[in-house]
């Protein structure tokens, strides 16, 4: 019983660290996450965050809008950070 709970608890730990570093792992103005909305009125779209869990909003051109129309799932966006907020750059999938 105990070599099965350190093994859950190794696994865990493991998958926690992983999660937890994604974004972080790829470098400065990178983050990747899951698409969870496109709103091409306010020229934006939210993806939830793979490192924090949480969503983060990202200003973008209608070129990139247009590419995220058709996409579902995971995705990994390049940005740079203004006074505006988040302003996508280029997304990859």
């Amino acid at each position: 019983m105990r070599k099965t709970t350190l093994i859950g608890v190794a696994l865990t730990a493991a998958l926690f660290s992983t999660s937890t570093l994604a974004c972080d792992a790829m470098g400065p103005g990178i983050h990747m996450g899951q698409l969870m909305s496109v709103d091409p009125a306010n020229s934006s779209f939210t993806i939830r965050d793979a490192q924090s869990g949480g969503p983060i909003t990202f200003n973008a051109d209608a070129d990139i809008l247009k590419a995220l129309k058709a996409h579902s799932g995971s995705l990994t966006v390049d940005y740079e950070e203004n006074d505006a907020g988040n302003k996508a750059l280029g997304v990859s999938f």
